[in-house]
């Protein structure tokens, strides 16, 4: 009696080894915890092709290392020490060629690296993927020499079809749940702005006034909103913080609710600015930062002061002179402790339009990648300056939607249009 037949022991019936591969996989079918599989598997391959260590190894490609997901027979020192290289040892070979290999003396084979002491022989075969790809290696060694043969690889190779199926059915599933995180996540954000934005357009002598949100597939940062204000004044405020999605909401979220207590307050818009900026950077840390606009409209005297926060200059329109972009201010909110804001004044006379907008409006591009621009806002608005505000806000929307390439928008469109009347 060899030493191989004394390591596998007595032949497995047609029955039993039939019997190993339809539980086997049963497993991959219903279970859906990838670690369960693998070590199912590896105990079924223990089976019908004894080794004295095993692995399933899975590619990383975006570091291009091979993780040993599941191992079973290596010493403790051999994980600790981290995963290999995609072009290492024999798993590394079998990785790149994408073809199973037998070796039956590892000690005179070029590729192999030293794993256990006692590793005589080895076979691996590869994972491939659906798509054709080789996704990782399944490896068996043996304390053996020529404890393998062609017809082991065959079993092995069935063998790793399966731990190729597990790991992509487990990759769908933990995709699946992280969509429906990020569903779940995009509603609540969704849910959030649109408890921010303005309930209806404020009623206001000698102005009309009008806002419009369209919203992304994706949820952004984008907010507007009009504040009663002491004394009659009416607070118009439009603003942007960067990201999307759950953190964007929550700290436009922050910014409105400290607007709103610090303008109760009868600060100088510049000291209202400087505390909003503080707050913000308490609250981030320096992760986000929000850009904003803020107006506050005396309509009896048709002026209004303002002060520019690193926000999109919004254009001062009137019939027959050049367009005036209000930028002053300082730089967007919660960038650097010590920020100093100043503030403006802008006259209206009957006819006079301010549009504000986000980037969402000049950044959007059209198929060729050419964003609408502020010249492009400038031209459609003095089209349409005599109309109301509602329908110049309309007109805007409708003329950045026939620009844009609607499959790749990923912005908000956002514009509030001042107009004296």
């Amino acid at each position: 009696m060899d030493d191989r037949e004394r390591s596998v022991g007595p032949p497995l019936l047609v029955e039993e080894r039939l019997h190993t591969l339809i539980h086997t996989f049963r497993l991959v079918s219903v279970s859906l915890d990838l670690g369960e599989i693998l070590q199912g598997i590896l105990r079924a391959v223990q089976q019908l092709i004894p080794y004295d260590a095993a692995g399933v190894f899975i590619f990383d490609p975006s570091t291009g290392l091979l993780h040993g997901y599941e191992t079973v027979g290596y010493p403790e020192d051999l994980a600790r020490a981290g995963p290999l290289h995609c072009c290492e040892g024999i798993v590394g070979h079998v990785l790149q060629t994408s073809r199973g290999r037998v070796v039956p003396d590892v000690t005179v084979d070029p590729y192999y690296v030293r794993a256990r002491e006692e590793t005589r022989s080895e076979l691996a075969a590869p994972l491939i993927g659906s798509g054709g790809k080789t996704i990782g290696v399944i490896n068996l060694e043996s304390d053996i020499p020529n404890a393998y043969s062609e017809a082991d690889l065959e079993l092995l190779t069935l063998f790793a079809s399966l731990v190729a199926i597990a790991i992509e059915k487990a990759n769908l599933h933990r995709e699946m749940l992280e969509k429906r995180r990020l569903e779940s996540e995009l509603r609540i954000a969704r849910q959030v702005m649109e408890a921010l934005m303005p309930a209806r357009a404020p009623v206001v002598r000698n102005f009309e006034i009008f806002g419009r949100m369209i919203p992304s597939a994706e949820v952004g940062g984008d907010y507007y909103d009009f504040i009663d204000v002491a004394d009659g004044r009416l607070g118009i405020v439009i603003a942007d913080v960067s990201g999307k999605g759950v953190p964007a909401a929550l700290i436009m979220a922050t910014f409105r609710a400290s607007l709103h207590a610090l303008l109760g307050n009868d600060f100088a818009l510049r000291a209202v600015f400087s505390r909003l900026n503080r707050l913000l950077l308490e609250s981030t840390h320096d992760r986000h930062f929000v850009t904003a606009f803020y107006g506050e409209l005396d309509a009896e005297g048709r002026r209004m002061f303002y002060l520019n926060a690193g926000h999109n200059p919004p254009l001062f329109i009137r019939e027959g002179e050049p367009v005036r972009l209000l930028s002053t201010g300082g730089i967007p909110l919660g960038v650097l402790k010590n920020a100093a804001f100043s503030e403006d004044i802008v006259y209206f006379m009957p006819g006079d339009s301010l549009i504000l907008y986000t980037d969402g409006i000049t950044e959007a591009e059209n198929a060729e990648g050419e964003p609408y621009g502020v010249h492009r806002l400038e031209q459609v608005v003095r089209r349409h300056l005599r109309r109301s505000a509602s329908e110049l806000c309309d007109a805007i929307i409708e003329d950045v939607r026939q620009h844009v390439d609607s499959e790749t928008r990923s912005d908000d469109l956002t514009i509030v249009v001042v107009r004296a009347v």
